[in-house]
């Protein structure tokens, strides 16, 4: 008998009114998965979560992630403009969130203050870190590690890292680079409650089957004053609107739900978080820019550098004059 990991909710999990059909027919235009989809949204238009109208198994979904983004291989190594710019940012680490004092220059002090002035990238920055303040022997677990980047980033700037991962692929590379990282969902895992200081997930909450469930679950492994931070497609960003069922987040079949601030509040304070901070970020140019080349039947990938300057400032300005419009959203609870 076929064990179903995901089946579509009768009701939002989020607030509990009832669904209705918002997307019909949706192809995957990212991956090329077979089939089409179609997608309920929640009838209280202040929560409006959506979810995927399907009954998938762990099998099924595996599936979907056989070419998936995070196979490539992560960057080890900087040189030259790189290495300058990758210095500036831990000096901006240093300044913002207390990290510890890298080498210094007039140089890269200069830069470090120029990323702090502009928003598109100060916030380009701070993401690499999950605007996560530096807490000396800190333990990060990071759910959904992919190619491993972050691991390898937090760790060098002085956390003890974890990960939590379903794909074999990315498990296999992790170990080879010497992290201990676990295979499956979070919530399965045997991690001590109150063990750690920070668990973060970059596009991961809009993958999990039971968010809700996800950020109990978080909640319990915390320490008092750990902190989760979350970024995720924004289901109710001006974008999505806009680009109908062409829209870049909903990446049906491996979005299973779609998310929005009312409704990752709601699911958060259910869990027990009190300190919520949810705000947009200006990093969802990709997500108009690949909306757009797919309503016009152009492949995601392929545009030049001027078109990704163009659409990081579009969102940046949607993100400066209407946070919570903007196509991506970063959540931060603290225990």
């Amino acid at each position: 008998m076929t064990e179903f990991i995901y089946t579509r909710p009768e009701t939002c999990t989020a607030c509990g009114a009832g669904l209705h059909l918002w997307r019909q027919n949706v192809r995957d235009g990212v991956y090329g998965v077979d089939g089409i989809w179609n997608l309920h949204r929640c009838n209280n238009s202040e929560c409006a979560a959506s979810y995927l109208d399907a009954r998938l198994s762990a099998s099924q979904l595996a599936g979907f992630y056989e070419t998936y983004s995070t196979h490539h291989d992560p960057v080890f190594a900087a040189n030259g403009t790189k290495l300058i710019f990758r210095q500036a940012l831990e000096w901006l680490f240093h300044r913002r969130l207390g990290y510890r004092r890298p080498k210094t220059s007039t140089l890269l002090a200069t830069l470090a203050r120029f990323f702090e002035l502009v928003p598109l990238l100060r916030e380009m920055a701070l993401s690499r870190v999950f605007w996560l303040p530096y807490v000396a022997g800190g333990k990060l677990v990071e759910i959904g590690f992919g190619n491993a980047q972050t691991l390898l980033q937090m760790r060098e700037l002085g956390w003890e890292v974890e990960g939590v991962e379903f794909d074999e692929m990315c498990i296999r590379k992790a170990r080879a680079l010497g992290f201990n990282v676990k295979q499956g969902d979070f919530e399965s895992q045997d991690y001590p409650d109150g063990s750690m200081n920070a668990v973060v997930g970059s596009h991961v909450i809009e993958h999990v089957p039971d968010p809700g469930k996800l950020m109990a679950t978080i909640y319990n492994k915390l320490q008092p004053g750990g902190r989760m931070v979350l970024v995720t497609p924004n289901g109710a960003s001006w974008g999505c609107r806009l680009m109908g069922a062409y829209w870049r987040g909903l990446e049906v079949p491996r979005h299973l739900t779609i998310q929005t601030p009312s409704s990752l509040i709601r699911h958060a304070r259910r869990a027990g978080f009190k300190k919520i901070e949810l705000s947009g970020t200006p990093l969802g140019g990709g997500i108009l820019q690949q909306s757009l080349r797919l309503r016009l039947g152009k492949p995601i990938n392929g545009s030049g550098r001027l078109p990704q300057l163009f659409w990081a400032s579009l969102a940046s300005m949607i993100h400066l004059l209407r946070p919570q419009a903007s196509d991506e959203i970063v959540m931060i609870c603290e225990k």
